[in-house]
């Protein structure tokens, strides 16, 4: 891919679900139309996914974070600390007064991850004694939302909407673990004011028919978490519901999160149209097609 393009691409390096070792744990590269590049969750395997791929930390703009689960976070400390404290290429450590790498969450999952990296990141000296000065804000650019909608069954935003250098991008509450916060995303892909298309991105989250069925005139592809087990208390895309869904979501939409046993259930994919994502596919979000 070069630097810049007339479109706007994303690059899975990850595939698989939260305990997947065949297809590795979720990790995704969006790349905007001027080449920045932002992450969408940093799994437990992103560091070594990136690095086989060809890609440093100090390449990337930002992270977009969808819900605090191990398999979306816990790259996110290596992350923070080798951008804090180490030199690539032309990119120098943000604590030398290199560029802070961008953050972007909804407010209440942000208050999750900084839970989960705060056992190590907070140990940052001030000078004046205070050995646990670190915050989330010395590590990254987090970005404030520009807008938002009221809390509906939760007590948080119902969506929260970002613009920052070129991206906008919607972080939509849904359904995944009960009481958890946990968004799915609306990458805006289009330039037309008056036709906001939209690339989906589920996170983790069972299937809101409806939902999609409504967004699918505007939205060019779906990206949805994929499970064949259906167990008590489902949090993910159960494929029964996914199959079910209208036709004209289906050719959109392309399976992620998935088990490693997929093979068994491969035939079944193809023939209701879904895509299956794979480790190392590439897809242009503007056209909702695959390139790679």
């Amino acid at each position: 891919m070069s630097a810049s393009s007339q479109t706007i691409t994303l690059r899975l390096f990850g595939a698989g679900g939260a305990f997947s070792r065949r297809y590795g744990t979720t990790c995704s590269m969006v790349t905007l139309r001027d080449g920045k590049r932002w992450l969408i969750d940093c799994g437990r395997q992103a560091p070594d996914q990136l690095h086989a791929a060809g890609y440093a930390w100090h390449d990337i703009h930002g992270q977009i974070i969808t819900h605090c689960h191990g398999d979306h976070v816990f790259g996110l400390e290596d992350f923070a600390f080798v951008r804090y404290f180490e030199t690539h290429a032309e990119v120098m450590a943000s604590s030398r007064g290199g560029p802070l790498p961008k953050y972007i969450s909804h407010s209440a999952v942000r208050d999750e991850v900084w839970e989960t990296l705060a056992p190590s990141l907070r140990y940052l000296q001030d000078g004046r004694g205070n050995l646990r000065c670190g915050t989330l804000q010395h590590f990254f650019d987090v970005i404030a939302p520009a807008a938002s909608e009221p809390p509906r069954k939760n007590p948080w935003n119902h969506s929260e909407t970002f613009e920052v250098d070129g991206l906008r991008v919607v972080t939509r509450e849904n359904e995944h673990v009960p009481g958890k916060p946990s968004c799915a995303l609306e990458l805006h892909v289009g330039d037309d004011p008056h036709n906001p298309k939209i690339a989906w991105w589920s996170g983790d989250g069972t299937v809101d028919a409806a939902f999609l069925h409504s967004i699918e005139p505007r939205t060019s592809i779906y990206f949805h978490d994929c499970t064949f087990i259906d167990y008590p208390g489902q949090v993910h895309g159960f494929f029964d519901k996914l199959e079910a869904l209208p036709e004209a979501v289906r050719r959109k939409l392309v399976i992620m999160h998935h088990e490693d046993n997929l093979e068994h259930y491969r035939a079944r994919v193809e023939a209701a149209g879904f895509r299956i994502a794979l480790p190392g596919h590439v897809y242009d979000l503007v056209a909702g097609q695959q390139l790679l």
